[in-house]
């Protein structure tokens, strides 16, 4: 039997990169629960409504928090 199922995977909306296993092969999961937290975990960002991943933000400490970089 061939099923369609709900997945969940995280890409940067800065760089495109999706997040990587150790293999360097890309992730998915089937509760986007669990993907946030592992998300947290590895230093991906969401801000202002934007996923990051860590390669594409920065600590701003006037604001004393992160910012996405600047435009490629």
């Amino acid at each position: 039997m061939i099923q369609k199922v709900e997945m969940y995977q995280a890409v940067c909306d800065r760089c495109g990169k999706t997040l990587l296993n150790n293999l360097r092969n890309p992730i998915v999961f089937n509760s986007k629960e669990y993907l946030e937290g592992v998300l947290s975990e590895r230093d991906w960002r969401e801000i202002d409504g934007h996923l990051y991943c860590p390669y594409c933000v920065e600590y701003d400490e006037e604001t004393d928090s992160y910012k996405p970089k600047g435009k490629k």
